[in-house]
């Protein structure tokens, strides 16, 4: 089974993103997106977190998206969900009150779904597999990019805390940093493998199943790491 995303950026999110494109070649449209709300919400807007003042936004793509969210004992559809990246917990509303957030601790949920919405660029479903489903050991969430009857891969986002290099004086001011990186699994193998974002690595790590030097390419792999991953995942499945 194969799982793909594309992201169709609004006008002024897609202005955004492509100005850090051509300064960094590729920026993953999560990161994007959550970077344009931290500018709108500016310095004054923060977070206590202990004894820091934290800026921008822990939530994949922001808050309250309909989604679907599955464990061993519910089930759930259309909701309004929001996914911290910050504390992985997964936070849903209910209808008879809107307003206060259910919160799911990490691995309550077996997976969740993110609805596509074209206004904020989500134009497929994204899903989301608590870790230790998958082989891995770290209580985080993992997006599936590409299942395959071998080889999968996964995403994994994460945010910390991080220092606001704009702004020392103000010692107890942060700021959310989210990051993500790619892991894949082998079906016959154990655990979950971190996989290097450049295509060197790639061709290197698959060098004993197939040859993927037609298929990676370092101008391609820089351009969009993810669309020449999928092509790869496919190439290996088949």
């Amino acid at each position: 089974m194969k799982l793909f995303t594309r992201f169709i950026l609004p006008g002024c999110l897609l202005m955004a993103i492509t100005i850090s494109t051509r300064a960094q070649a590729y920026l993953d449209p999560g990161l994007g997106y959550n970077k344009l709300l931290k500018e709108k919400l500016g310095d004054g807007v923060y977070k206590l977190i202990g004894n820091f003042k934290v800026i921008g936004t822990s939530y994949l793509f922001g808050e309250k998206h309909k989604g679907d969210i599955f464990s061993s004992d519910e089930k759930a559809y259309n909701i309004s969900l929001s996914y911290n990246t910050y504390n992985q917990e997964l936070e849903f509303y209910s209808t008879s009150n809107p307003d206060k957030p259910l919160i799911k601790e990490p691995g309550s949920v077996d997976s969740f779904i993110i609805h596509e919405d074209i206004s904020i660029g989500i134009v497929n479903s994204l899903k989301y597999v608590y870790g230790s489903l998958i082989g891995a050991s770290d209580k985080c969430y993992y997006q599936e990019i590409y299942v395959g009857k071998r080889f999968s891969l996964y995403k994994r986002y994460k945010s910390d805390l991080a220092i606001v290099s704009s702004n020392y004086i103000q010692s107890e001011l942060r700021e959310f940093d989210l990051q993500y990186d790619y892991y894949y699994i082998e079906t016959d193998k154990k655990g979950m493998k971190k996989l290097k974002r450049n295509a060197s690595s790639i061709i290197s790590e698959f060098k004993n199943v197939k040859d993927l030097s037609s298929v990676v390419n370092g101008d391609a792999f820089s351009a969009n790491p993810e669309d020449v991953l999928r092509k790869a995942f496919d190439y290996l499945n088949n």
